[in-house]
């Protein structure tokens, strides 16, 4: 497979996975959707921009690589669409408690303090700025639903 050919095809999955995103972020409360659907419009815009420059770069351009491995792109690829489904299936808190370490780990980060500090802190600096500041709820997770 031609380079251009896996930029292509990755720009495309990119695209459809933000179209996902998207829709799946329908789902969520419409306090929810929010940011999520924020998210996902940027990601859509960067996969068009990517996209275009497959069509439109020049034969330079076209000789370098964009990624350093496409196979490890292809399994970010499908972490980020996993983590994107389970938000609705285990909540929001714990698909992010799930994914940062397992995106962290395939991107090669290997300081387990560091991933752990990342993990907690998001999860909350989210609660705090959704949950208490703004008051926004976030998909309900799953030991707490009734």
């Amino acid at each position: 497979m031609t380079l251009n050919l896996k930029e292509t095809l990755s720009a495309a999955a990119l695209l459809a996975l933000a179209l996902f995103a998207w829709v799946e972020a329908g789902s969520f409360a419409e306090e929810a959707r929010v940011f999520p659907r924020l998210v996902a419009a940027i990601m859509g815009v960067l996969a068009a921009a990517m996209l275009a420059r497959s069509f439109f770069a020049s034969e330079a351009d076209r000789e370098r690589s964009f990624f350093k491995s496409f196979r490890y792109f292809l399994l970010c690829l499908a972490l980020i669409a996993g983590y994107v489904y389970s938000t609705s299936l285990l909540g929001y808190f714990t698909a992010s408690a799930v994914f940062i370490p397992a995106f962290a780990l395939l991107l090669g980060l290997r300081r387990p303090v560091v991933i752990i500090a990342s993990t907690v802190g998001f999860v909350v600096l989210a609660h705090l700025v959704f949950v208490e500041a703004f008051e926004r709820p976030l998909p309900t997770e799953f030991f707490l639903r009734q």
